[in-house]
């Protein structure tokens, strides 16, 4: 992992990652968590950062991950298509190119990048902008109200303006800057996300934004919490209805709809993702790697290699062989 110092006038952040793992390990100290679920190529950049009250993280990144967490209270949070690949989702619903997800603090969040993604999530505090938004348009706050994630489409000038505003914010760390910088910066950044907040409103109150709800959401976080608290235990399908609470039916489509494979994969998926980590922090004298496989349900190891290097790009003695 590469950091990159940040200048004096901005809080800013750019870290470089050799694979996902690293990326996972800092995401879980927010309370996301993140599962690789295709081979990723190339490293993940991750930048995050504040100017005024506005704070944001924008991550590029290869193979398709499930992360899953909540947000932070009291805040808006929006998620912004920077020109990935087809095939975002939130809570289970396909997210289009100019289509952004808000949620407010406290809201649950369930999403599946596309194989190559480029997003970034801003977030604004939750008081500013519904007092903006009461300004600008009353009434138009109350579509904020709730817990639940909604989306909102966006016309191509404003996706355009907001996305040139931020690759200036990340340009500007390294550049010479006047003691405003920052206010102008964060005045003209907030205004434009509050403009694409408003744009749907403006154009018609019945289809401002259309809500995140997934009937069989709920589900798929049952099972899931279930499978990580058994990783090591040997799962039957009928052991996950039972935790769902719902049908082998409703099980499979509401992981395909919501992770993108059915929950037997999604497991095995979780179980290498486990092992990866074992064998870069466990020492080859207090864990072997036929033991860690074996420990995660692993039993046949040539099966085991296969997927594993499917998964990784390269075999579990190579991952051993790096680690520091």
């Amino acid at each position: 992992m590469d950091t990159l110092a940040k200048a004096s006038s901005w809080d800013f952040r750019q870290l470089w990652f050799e694979d996902s793992d690293e990326l996972a390990a800092l995401l879980g100290h927010r309370n996301v968590e993140l599962t690789r679920l295709s081979r990723a190529a190339g490293r993940t950049r991750f930048v995050s950062g504040k100017v005024g009250d506005l704070s944001f993280q924008a991550i590029n990144a290869t193979g398709r991950h499930h992360l899953r967490g909540g947000l932070a209270a009291g805040t808006v949070v929006m998620q912004i298509d920077l020109g990935s690949s087809a095939g975002r989702r939130v809570g289970g619903q396909a997210i289009g190119e100019n289509e952004i997800a808000v949620g407010l603090g406290g809201a649950q969040l369930d999403f599946l990048s596309a194989e190559h993604h480029r997003g970034m999530n801003v977030s604004l505090p939750e008081a500013f902008v519904v007092t903006a938004l009461h300004q600008r348009a009353p009434g138009s706050e109350k579509l904020l109200r709730g817990a639940a994630l909604q989306v909102a489409a966006s016309g191509d000038l404003w996706l355009v303006r907001v996305r040139r505003l931020m690759a200036a914010l990340l340009e500007a760390y390294a550049q010479p800057s006047g003691a405003c910088a920052g206010d102008y910066a964060y005045a003209d950044i907030s205004d434009t996300l509050l403009a694409i907040l408003l744009e749907p409103w403006s154009q018609s109150e019945a289809t401002a934004f259309r809500p995140v709800y997934y009937q069989r959401l709920p589900i798929v976080r049952r099972v899931t919490d279930f499978m990580r608290a058994n990783l090591g235990e040997p799962l039957l399908m009928h052991d996950l209805c039972h935790a769902a609470r719902a049908s082998e039916r409703a099980v499979e489509y509401a992981f395909r709809d919501v992770c993108g494979v059915g929950p037997k994969q999604y497991l095995k998926m979780l179980r290498l993702n486990r092992v990866r980590r074992d064998l870069k922090e466990l020492p080859a004298d207090v864990a072997s790697v036929t033991g860690i496989a074996h420990q995660y349900g692993f039993w046949h190891m040539g099966h085991f290699s296969n997927a594993y290097r499917q998964l990784f790009g390269e075999t579990p003695r190579q991952t051993r062989g790096y680690r520091r």
